[in-house]
């Protein structure tokens, strides 16, 4: 059975906030393991949701998309969605892939980088309060993300999206079984953290 998506920006112009906050109010990303105790995954992806994301979608910044269950209308998960320019380190890439940016960006000589226009998946959750995440899986909510960006580029263009990660193995392993190819990394200026960047064509 398929999950309801629901874009925020489309029920903040609706007169839904309040509906919007009652979801938010259902999301955890504290999973409990099988011994009973629980671990915060990312405090990050809780922030945006409860700080950022209304903000934003009124705004247009970034538009953030509810995964409900179709049955009880649950909040299963949910990812955020913007567009952004992109630079990419020529150093380490494949040839393949130097080709496939040559044919809508040119390299720039004096950083060795290509600049991009490119969707960024800037947070993906499940939400870990709804039966402890396993009600939708990974794979599952990518694929609905990924989905949704297929029909917009359908509309619009674009090749690439790109993601920022945590430098943490099992991240850093269902994004690259997902077929994201790390190019390079930034330390953020807010919290002095490493990110790992990784992106994708499709």
């Amino acid at each position: 059975m398929k999950p309801l998506i629901s874009n925020m920006r489309d029920m903040l112009s609706a007169g839904q906030e309040d509906i919007v906050k009652g979801y938010i109010d259902t999301f955890s990303c504290t999973v409990c393991n099988d011994d009973g105790e629980t671990k915060l995954l990312n405090s990050d992806i809780e922030r945006f949701l409860n700080q950022n994301a209304i903000q934003f979608a009124k705004m247009k910044t970034a538009i953030t998309y509810l995964v409900l269950d179709e049955e009880d209308g649950a909040l299963l998960g949910y990812f955020t969605l913007t567009h952004k320019p992109l630079t990419i380190p020529a150093d380490g890439l494949s040839r393949k892939i130097k080709d496939q940016l040559k044919r809508f960006s040119k390299l720039n000589e004096e950083d060795n980088t290509y600049t991009v226009s490119a969707f960024l998946l800037a947070q993906f959750s499940k939400n870990y309060g709804i039966d402890n995440g396993m009600r939708i899986s990974g794979d599952m909510l990518m694929n609905i993300a990924l989905e949704l960006l297929q029909d917009v580029q359908d509309k619009v263009g674009g090749t690439i999206v790109y993601l920022d990660c945590e430098s943490d193995a099992s991240l850093i392993s269902f994004y690259e079984n997902e077929n994201f190819r790390l190019f390079g990394e930034r330390i953020s200026e807010k919290d002095n953290k490493r990110y790992l960047q990784y992106m994708k064509f499709f």
